[in-house]
């Protein structure tokens, strides 16, 4: 924004000038004036303020001119009574009923001083319009400012009698009863920018910003067992107490044209996920898990363009795990859970890759992505290992509702202990259906989301995994031949309830079936019953940085086992964000 430096002592110079050739008298009123003023002109010399777009003033015919008897009655040292009129310097406020009140909105409204189109000085523009508060000296002065510089424009820069004489002697006044106020302005004004000049030269980079999120997690679950996969007796008790943990996430966020995102991401926690090792089952392992016993670690790091007029993104990824960053999963719910986040078939992305994603029209775009986990391996490299790769298609037809159609392929060719072909969720079947053995999948997924009401969105999801055995489940000690088959489904239905309570709270409900080996052609790796996710959630903001959110999450008959008792898992999570 554009700052202009406006002299008193050249204001006023400018007017005693015009008013010579006016009126010696009043011209030589002012220089006198001038004489006082630049006794203590080292602490008032330049006075700062911001300009604004007018529009081109026009001839006097759009703007008439003020009566000259009128304004000297008005306005004219000379003619007010001072027995009758307080002086503006032994007023706290000024009021709209006061003569410098309305002498400045006459200014106002006649040279433009303030742009009313714009939200510039809006509580004092709002004032000047109706009078319906006062204004306080320094808000007078500021807006004073403002039209001093404004009128010294018009009269530097035009060549017609734009400015008349009976409102530079209104000027001049104002001026000599608010000297002590714009000097005042002169030194704050200074003063921040020697703050700034500060912060230039202290800032940590011209280029890069810093955020963070501090998730504070009070968590226990509920139940008599663990859960034991089909096949297995369940016998190990549920021993877990309420636990108080944290994790930290600070992203630093650089920008090069304005328009890109270079981020830098690293965490550190020490968050149980209830997990299996936690609770027999990861059907009710929660999102944000991160427990890197409280040493940070490089979680995120990828580069982010714009492409195509702004219609698209690509994004490259070192370290990434995130589809869905750019590919819309149109799930309107804030989970605190894995499975309740996202559609398990964009666990396939993650890894070293990329993205990309474009905008075709206002109702279709598209998307692709490659990930691999050994990216950084001079002998595998970026396509001699496991990998992950996505495609969508999203269809929005209107801003109420949205439908997106996904394919995956995964591929994991060498045996190991990494294979896990839902990202965690599911039973531990659907996860490894033929244990450790080189596996690979085609996936299919159905996302939608549709707004009911402006605090109502309803959203699900259903995705099909074809998994495949590319060598011999012996190796993992499992009873079948190379290419054999696996079938995993999994279905949910979620909604979002906004501003219930408060303005930006959501209440969350997400209900579903985690991933369930439904056919396989090792048939002890079948999951024979069906477990339901349960999960409701709210999130209540404090303030803008502050947030809470109570949540529990059940499931029923886990691991697909009937013979498990149903678990629970509750938490309240504390979100500060600077």
């Amino acid at each position: 924004m554009k700052t202009t430096k406006i002299v008193l002592q050249f204001t006023s110079a400018i007017i005693s000038s015009i008013l010579f050739n006016l009126s010696p008298g009043l011209a030589q009123q002012n220089t006198q004036i001038d004489l006082n003023l630049s006794e203590d002109k080292d602490s008032h010399k330049i006075i700062n303020t911001e300009q604004y777009h007018f529009p081109n003033i026009s001839k006097e015919k759009d703007y008439p001119s003020i009566d000259i008897d009128n304004s000297a009655r008005k306005y004219s040292q000379e003619n007010i009574d001072s027995n009758n009129v307080t002086d503006v310097n032994q007023l706290q406020d000024i009021s709209a009923e006061h003569w410098a009140y309305e002498a400045l909105r006459n200014l106002i409204e006649k040279y433009r001083c303030i742009s009313f189109s714009g939200n510039n000085f809006n509580g004092v523009k709002q004032s000047f319009i109706e009078g319906n508060r006062p204004l306080t000296r320094y808000e007078f002065a500021a807006t004073l400012n403002t039209c001093l510089s404004r009128i010294e424009s018009l009269i530097a820069n035009s060549q017609d009698n734009l400015v008349q004489m009976e409102d530079l002697t209104v000027l001049d006044r104002l001026q000599r009863e608010f000297i002590s106020e714009l000097r005042d302005v002169s030194n704050r004004v200074e003063s921040l920018e020697e703050q700034v000049n500060i912060i230039e030269k202290n800032q940590f980079s011209t280029t890069t910003t810093l955020k963070g999120t501090v998730d504070f997690y009070l968590i226990s679950a509920f139940g008599n067992l663990k859960a034991a996969a089909p096949g297995e007796n369940q016998t190990d008790s549920l021993d877990t107490n309420l636990s108080f943990s944290s994790r930290a996430v600070i992203d630093f966020d650089t920008s090069f044209t304005g328009k890109d995102l270079l981020r830098t991401s690293i965490q550190a926690g020490n968050i149980s996920s209830f997990d299996r090792d936690a609770v027999g089952t990861d059907m009710i392992s929660l999102i944000g898990a991160t427990n890197t016993d409280n040493e940070f670690d490089l979680a995120s790091l990828y580069y982010e363009s714009p492409i195509g007029n702004n219609r698209g993104t690509i994004v490259i990824a070192p370290i990434a795990g995130f589809p869905t960053r750019i590919f819309p999963s149109l799930n309107p719910v804030s989970s605190i859970s894995t499975f309740g986040s996202e559609n398990p078939i964009y666990a396939f992305a993650f890894g070293t890759g990329g993205v990309v994603y474009y905008k075709f029209t206002d109702e279709i775009a598209a998307g692709v992505s490659y990930f691999t986990t050994s990216g950084d391996d001079v002998d595998e490299g970026l396509f001699g290992s496991q990998f992950s790769s996505l495609s969508q298609l999203t269809y929005t037809p209107s801003d109420k509702i949205a439908v997106a159609l996904t394919y995956g392929r995964y591929y994991a060719p060498q045996p190991d202990s990494s294979i896990n072909i839902t990202g965690g969720k599911g039973s531990r079947f659907a996860q490894l259906p033929f244990g450790d053995s080189a596996t690979s999948t085609n996936g299919f997924g159905l996302q939608f989301s549709y707004k009911l009401s402006k605090k109502f969105v309803l959203g699900g999801w259903g995705s099909y995994l074809n998994a495949n055995a590319e060598a011999s489940p012996n190796l993992s000690n499992v009873n079948a031949s190379q290419g054999a088959d696996a079938d995993i489904w999994s279905w949910a239905i979620t909604a979002a309830l906004l501003d219930i309570g408060k303005l930006g709270s959501q209440l969350n409900f997400v209900f579903g079936m985690p991933p369930k080996v439904t056919n396989n052609d090792i048939l002890e790796r079948e999951d024979k019953d069906t477990s339901l996710h349960f999960e409701l959630s709210y999130n209540y903001p404090v303030n803008d940085n502050i947030s809470i959110t109570p949540g529990v999450v059940m499931i029923t008959n886990p691991e697909h086992n009937a013979d498990n008792e149903s678990i629970w898992v509750g938490l309240v999570k504390t979100t500060f964000k600077f």
